[in-house]
């Protein structure tokens, strides 16, 4: 069966000239398969539910998506161009980093594309939702869903949270400008002292972590011991002494893979720690 699919699609390429091939009607709303697990949540939310033909395959994952409950009545891809052709999509959302010979087979089959960024910072989030929107036909309501994620942004008190953190990653890495932990750190309330390091993702040494002096060590769904050389910085004996678990913070990693549905989650939830840290710091 794989094997005839190569075959009629290989058939398809060569056979079909491009004027040919047929585009969604106008007054269709085109069915989709989504290999963008930042736009599985937006199709959720404001598709059509017989638009979906199918999710990305770790939108069931809760490790890797907080709306793994609700992606579960959806059926999954692997992502395998043979198994998107025969679902039969008029549309393919894609991430930024989909291989371009993909969408090019994609197009050359009568398939349209999407590409969905992957945002770092909720304002940019905002502008991919209402883009994804127009594309799929329903730009009414993911303007409407846009309004009630604008209002759970706007419910956040920045006031009264005035601490400084700095996110330590996987083998020393830090945070700056530009990374979506800053603009979640931000909205938190708080200060992201990694904009002092620089933008990105930047090497930070232990001794420069002293010298920031910060309030908290912000951590992604890290383990409290190392497991591997990776994470052996968690456990190293400086960090134990000058950040105990009172003056560390985790948050899950599957709020801060994309900017935009998962960012009220996120900020709530620093935000949460935060108080909760606060109240367990010794007298």
């Amino acid at each position: 069966m794989k094997m005839l699919l190569r075959v009629t699609i290989l058939a398809l390429l060569v056979l079909l000239p491009k004027s040919t091939l047929a585009e969604p009607g106008k007054n269709t709303l085109p069915r989709i398969v989504s290999l963008n697990l930042c736009a599985d949540p937006y199709l959720i939310e404001f598709a059509a539910p017989k638009q979906i033909i199918a999710l990305t395959w770790n939108s069931h994952d809760p490790a890797q998506s907080p709306f793994a409950t609700r992606a579960a009545s959806y059926p999954v891809t692997g992502g395998r161009l043979e198994e998107v052709v025969e679902m039969g999509p008029d549309l393919v959302i894609l991430s930024p980093f989909s291989m371009s010979n993909r969408r090019q087979t994609l197009h050359r089959l009568g398939i349209a594309t999407f590409t969905v960024n992957a945002a770092n910072e909720y304002d940019a989030a905002r502008e991919e939702i209402i883009a994804l929107g127009a594309a799929i036909g329903r730009e009414a309501q993911a303007r409407d869903y846009l309004s009630n994620l604008d209002a759970q942004m706007a419910e956040f008190d920045r006031q009264g949270i005035s601490a400084g953190l700095l996110n330590i990653q996987r083998r020393g890495l830090t945070t700056g400008a530009g990374h979506i932990l800053d603009d979640i750190i931000h909205r938190a309330g708080a200060q992201n002292l990694g904009r002092i390091v620089g933008d990105g993702m930047i090497a930070v040494s232990l001794e420069h972590v002293l010298m920031l002096r910060p309030d908290y060590l912000l951590m992604i769904g890290v383990p409290a011991e190392a497991i591997d050389r990776g994470t052996e910085i968690f456990a190293h004996p400086v960090l134990r002494e000058h950040f105990p678990s009172h003056r560390r913070i985790t948050l899950p990693a599957n709020m801060v893979l994309c900017a935009g549905a998962s960012t009220p989650l996120a900020v709530a939830a620093l935000q949460d720690a935060l108080k909760n840290q606060r109240s367990e710091i010794p007298k």
